[in-house]
Parts: C-alpha cells; sequence; structure tokens
C-alpha cells in the first residue's frame, strides 16, 4: 500500500511537472509567433503590393501544376481509368468529409 502511495505521488509530481513545462513551451512559441508576425507582416505585405502580377502567376502555375499532377496519377492507375465512377464517388466523399470537418472546426 505504501508503494501504491508513492507511486501515485511520483506520477503526479512527474505530471505537474510536465504541464508545467509545456505551458512554458506554449508561452514561449506563442512569444515567439507575435515576435515574427511582426517583422514579417509589414515585408509581407510589401512584396505583394510591389509584385501582385508575379504572384498572381505563381498561384496560378502552383495550382495548374497541383490539379495536372493529381491528374496523371489518376489516369496511371487502370481501375480508376477504366472506372471513372470510383473517382468521381472518392472525389465527393473527399468533399463531403472535408466540408463535415470544417463545419466541426469552424
Amino acid at each position: 500500500m505504501t508503494n501504491r502511495r508513492a507511486t501515485d505521488s511520483v506520477v503526479g509530481e512527474f505530471s505537474r511537472v510536465a504541464e508545467e513545462v509545456l505551458d512554458d513551451a506554449q508561452m514561449v512559441v506563442d512569444t515567439a509567433e507575435v515576435q515574427i508576425q511582426r517583422v514579417a507582416a509589414p515585408v509581407r505585405k510589401s512584396i505583394l503590393k510591389r509584385f501582385p502580377v508575379l504572384f498572381l502567376l505563381a498561384v496560378t502555375f502552383g495550382f495548374t501544376a497541383t490539379i495536372t499532377g493529381m491528374e496523371q496519377l489518376l489516369i496511371r492507375s487502370e481501375l480508376l481509368q477504366d472506372h471513372p465512377a470510383v473517382i468521381l464517388a472518392i472525389g465527393i466523399f473527399l468533399l463531403v468529409a472535408t466540408g463535415t470537418l470544417y463545419k466541426k472546426l469552424g
């Protein structure tokens, strides 16, 4: 019985110390995040204002490359190539799942 109390005491103490360490780490991360935002926000805004067309082209290329890459991967699969309804079903399922997740988190 004494060993159990000692073990419970040690576990409780360990849990308390772990919580304190994690709280301190979270505080450091939050402080660093605020400081980084203070420094990066003006630079980010000025770059976007100076080169809007460049960023628009980069985003368009990135989106197009992603869609094309996904299409090429889907085409390589014989099952999906022979049964396009499977691709449609997977796409609808993913949209419903992400929409549901978005509603729950938002």
